[in-house]
């Protein structure tokens, strides 16, 4: 890593239903890379707990947590995956799926990330994201995602504030990814583009450690 005081970082941007969250996953699963979706950390939270209470009362009707809780509840989830060793700053990558997810956001955590690229899922077609998303909530019991008016406003949010946030970052760190195609052609083309970054490669290293596995 380059700067020791900031997390080197890989982005996964999309609207709900988009699949970032399937990749991130698998993703999470190569050596040297750590998967962390700010939803699941969030739905991990006690809910009859403080923050569990207050993030409650924004993701039942499809709002966003407030920015700096929503950053706050990260960084003390970084420094338990830290303490526990989960997370070797100096080793390996993260991959952050929902966040940062608007503009403030990444703003704010600008001075900690090191983002060596960026992955924008791409699907145009509205109705099939709205599709997924409910056969995902029937898949993981997450009900709120069964509710049309809820759905329309996380898309809604998406492309009003999370889509701009890929402003706030270099073009050529955007890598567009069809992701209407089948799951495992959208995971090859992440996988083909991040073989061919010369600065994901570990120190000490001739050969970039996604070479291995190449789909």
């Amino acid at each position: 890593m380059s700067d020791p005081t900031k997390y080197h970082t890989i982005l996964l941007f999309g609207m709900p239903g988009s699949g970032k969250g399937t990749q991130g996953t698998i993703l999470g699963q190569i050596p040297d890379l750590v998967h962390i979706s700010m939803g699941d950390v969030f739905r991990k939270i006690p809910k009859w707990g403080r923050f569990g209470r207050e993030i409650e009362k924004y993701t039942s009707v499809g709002s966003m947590v407030p920015d700096d809780l929503t950053v706050r509840i990260w960084e003390r989830h970084i420094k338990i995956l830290e303490m526990q060793e989960f997370l070797l700053p100096d080793q390996q990558t993260l991959v952050l799926d929902g966040l940062p997810r608007n503009f403030e956001q990444a703003e704010m955590l600008d001075h900690i990330l090191n983002v060596v690229q960026i992955f924008h899922l791409v699907i145009q077609d509205t109705a099939a994201a709205r599709q997924r998303l409910k056969a995902r909530a029937l898949r993981e019991n997450r009900l709120d995602d069964m509710n049309e008016e809820v759905i329309a406003k996380r898309l809604k949010i998406y492309y009003e504030e999370t889509f701009k946030t890929l402003s706030f970052y270099p073009k050529e760190l955007v890598y567009e990814v069809d992701a209407s195609q089948p799951p495992i052609d959208v995971l090859r083309s992440i996988i083909d583009k991040l073989s061919e970054i010369e600065h994901m490669r570990p120190r000490g290293t001739e050969k970039s450690i996604y070479a291995d596995h190449a789909l």
